[in-house]
């Protein structure tokens, strides 16, 4: 019987981005792994465990993420995950798993891997002619083998096992680990595996919904950004484009990536505002809190296409554009960058999410899904 689980996460380990803990093969070996929206693999250090714990295979993965590029071993074998740190509340018996052994360092951050929570699209891998485990290939030599079927990622495994319902969920308050008060509280967040709408103590009020257009990414379509009185048009794709859309939300990223050129507008915008306002968004230092006075800050708002077709708007507030006391006490630091890599396209990351219980449902949308927004309670807020 599908279950709804709560999965305690943190943002302790990497100091921005959320990760819960992993309990890999048959001795339940602990691995700390981000969650990520933004891809589709489960992808975690292959030193922590040994062939013992595994069945391996000839598949081999190769990704690059934005800060660098990994080759891993498929292998499979049981993975759960724990709720509120008991044994785990679900275990995919045969899961696929990425055993990295050539990562660039760093890719990780202080994790030990990746849980990638997007379509199989992005889950390719290779049929190469030996095992990936006994032969470590090089990246030079992806040519020995051809394309394999994509594989299933970690959530459709648990959703084909009957574990879950094709949903998940995140109630996270934070982009940047805080060093401030309360910090014990901010830095951690809830995890939801199966349908988050059941989790009636998570929010408050009615969702916004917002179309997933492509399944390969949580591709949105952002049709303008309102910063107080001036509306910013962002325009769609080009015909012809590589991209499904001008838009993706991802929880790997810590920050609200905007197109260089939408960006620049956004800045320009707040300055039309207040001078010292862009100023402070583009500074590449930390800021001193106790001069920004956010109650003179407009929300950034997110005008996107609604599940239903019509507008559907996400408030992102100054407290979440801006992160207080995240590098040492007392200073801020911003969450709004123009460094998208990829030309007209934003990627909207943490803080679009931080205000909200943000619930991703793969069953709406004719299938493509939609992304759910809804007010934390008014007591966890305070």
């Amino acid at each position: 019987m599908a279950k709804t689980i709560r999965i305690p996460v943190t943002n302790q380990v990497m100091g921005n981005n959320f990760t819960l803990k992993l309990a890999i093969g048959p001795g339940a070996v602990p691995a700390d792994v981000m969650l990520d929206t933004g891809s589709s693999m489960l992808t975690v250090d292959g030193s922590l465990f040994d062939a013992a714990a595994v069945t391996t295979t000839q598949l081999l993965q190769t990704a690059q993420f934005s800060s660098g590029t990994l080759m891993a071993s498929v292998v499979n074998t049981a993975i759960g995950l724990s709720a509120d740190g008991a044994p785990a509340a679900i275990t995919v018996p045969k899961a696929n798993l990425a055993a990295v052994y050539d990562i660039q360092p760093g890719l990780f951050g202080r994790a030990d891997g990746i849980l990638g929570l997007a379509y199989p699209p992005l889950n390719q891998a290779y049929q190469m002619p030996a095992n990936t485990w006994d032969t470590h290939y090089k990246a030079s030599q992806l040519s020995l083998g051809t394309a394999a079927p994509n594989l299933a990622p970690y959530v459709n495994q648990a959703v084909s096992a009957g574990l879950i319902t094709d949903s998940f969920a995140f109630s996270i308050r934070r982009s940047a680990a805080s060093e401030g008060p309360n910090a014990d509280v901010l830095n951690t967040g809830v995890f939801v595996l199966g349908d988050g709408t059941t989790c009636k103590d998570l929010y408050s009020g009615a969702f916004t919904s917002v179309a997933v257009v492509h399944d390969t990414y949580y591709s949105t379509n952002l049709i303008s950004i309102q910063v107080g009185q001036r509306t910013i048009p962002v325009p769609p794709v080009a015909a012809g484009s590589t991209m499904a859309s001008n838009a993706v939300v991802d929880s790997g990223n810590s920050s609200l990536m905007l197109d260089p050129d939408v960006y620049r507008q956004v800045i320009a915008a707040f300055n039309a505002i207040n001078p010292i306002f862009g100023t402070a968004l583009t500074s590449s230092a930390s800021y001193d809190q106790t001069a920004l006075q956010l109650a003179a800050w407009p929300p950034l708002r997110f005008v996107m296409q609604g599940a239903n077709g019509a507008p559907a708007t996400i408030a992102v507030a100054p407290q979440d554009y801006w992160q207080f006391d995240s590098d040492g006490p007392g200073k801020a630091t911003t969450g709004l960058a123009g460094t998208s890599p990829h030309p007209n396209q934003s990627i909207l990351g943490l803080p679009l999410m931080t205000g909200y219980f943000v619930v991703f449902d793969r069953t709406a949308g004719n299938g493509l899904g939609t992304i759910n927004f809804a007010a934390h309670p008014a007591a966890a807020v305070a």
